[in-house]
């Protein structure tokens, strides 16, 4: 059995038309609404780069390939676009990559790595320099890229990002490792979103009576705006995109079951990406409450890095540090300040 790119892609986009349909008779669903502008729509690979905000400092976000890029952009006030974009002294000019629906069954990771290379470039002004924010997968994108061009990059922040994935005793990764590539087979040229989140779903279902445990991860799910918001999460983890056999397959062999990131064999035009000989500030967030990856793959960076390393374990779920009510108060602030050089951040 087999199938299209196509069918794939057109589910992704009929599911993403339905809920905008939907949101227009129930704003629960609404999500995304910072106005911004289209500076960019690659032909070959249907990655776009938009602008929300002009400022001093430019920030390109990183999303993350997996899920749709809204969860940054849920609603207004749990909002991190929002956050940059009103930040106090309007400093930054925000810029964030959407990955959604790609043209070629035959994208591969150097091609995202390339295209954030292709956004950089149409975002700065000679001389200049860029931060980038990374998200999940996005991260890893984001580190590989400052790598290959460390001459473009100001300052790396990583959000929720997996590291170190030899830990096999670890459920969330043990898993993954047990998968036989062969069945990635079975979807010729593109993988469902969906199957990384049923997944994650199943994750979710084996931690939460260990999460529960906690008095903060019990706050934030029952805080008022993670309550208000559940419909537009829900839509979130539906309406996923597909992904590229061959980076799904290069993500799973790769990170998983060869752990290569952290071990410096992943190659990215036949160059290896060592994450030891980067040498910019980097601000690692990490959600001690994640069910998908484990914060101690995450810590596992400053073990090997040469650069400036800061990092917060912030008391949240996976999803939290984007959306709670906690981070946007007590967590995004910090950041725009490290950011702006205005404070170092205290380990936690």
């Amino acid at each position: 059995m087999s199938y299209n790119t196509a069918i794939f892609v057109d589910i992704a986009r009929a599911k993403n038309d339905f809920f905008n349909l939907l949101s227009l008779f129930s704003p629960i669903f609404s999500v995304g609404n910072t106005p911004f502008d289209c500076l960019n729509i690659d032909e070959e690979t249907g990655f776009r780069l938009v602008k929300y905000n002009t400022g001093a400092d430019d920030l390109l976000i990183v999303p993350s390939i997996v899920n749709r890029s809204y969860i940054l952009d849920l609603n207004g006030d749990v909002s991190v676009i929002q956050q940059f974009c009103k930040n106090r002294k309007g400093h930054f000019g925000v810029y964030k990559i959407e990955w959604e629906y790609f043209h070629d069954s035959g994208v591969s990771l150097s091609d995202y790595v390339d295209y954030v290379d292709a956004a950089v470039d149409k975002i700065l002004c000679k001389g200049k320099k860029v931060s980038i924010l990374g998200y999940c997968l996005g991260g890893v994108i984001s580190l590989i890229y400052a790598f290959l061009h460390p001459e473009k990059v100001k300052k790396l922040i990583l959000l929720a990002t997996p590291i170190d994935l030899s830990m096999w005793f670890d459920p969330r990764i043990f898993f993954c490792k047990m998968v036989d590539p062969e069945y990635i087979k079975f979807f010729p040229e593109t993988v469902p979103g969906g199957l990384t989140n049923a997944y994650g779903m199943y994750l979710l279902s084996v931690y939460l009576p260990l999460f529960m445990m906690s008095s903060d991860f019990i706050e934030e799910s029952f805080e008022y705006e993670y309550q208000r918001d559940f419909f537009r999460r829900i839509r979130w983890l539906i309406d996923s995109q597909p992904i590229p056999r061959s980076v799904y397959e290069s993500m799973l062999i790769d990170l998983y079951q060869k752990h290569s990131l952290i071990d410096g064999r992943v190659e990215i035009g036949g160059e290896r990406i060592d994450l030891s000989r980067i040498d910019l500030p980097l601000l690692n967030i990490i959600a001690r409450y994640d069910h998908i990856i484990p914060y101690q793959s995450s810590t596992a960076l400053e073990k090997i890095y040469s650069g400036k390393y800061e990092e917060i374990i912030f008391p949240s779920s996976h999803v939290g540090l984007s959306v709670s009510r906690k981070a946007h108060t007590r967590l995004w602030p910090m950041v725009c300040d490290w950011l702006m050089d205005e404070t170092r951040i205290r380990k936690t």
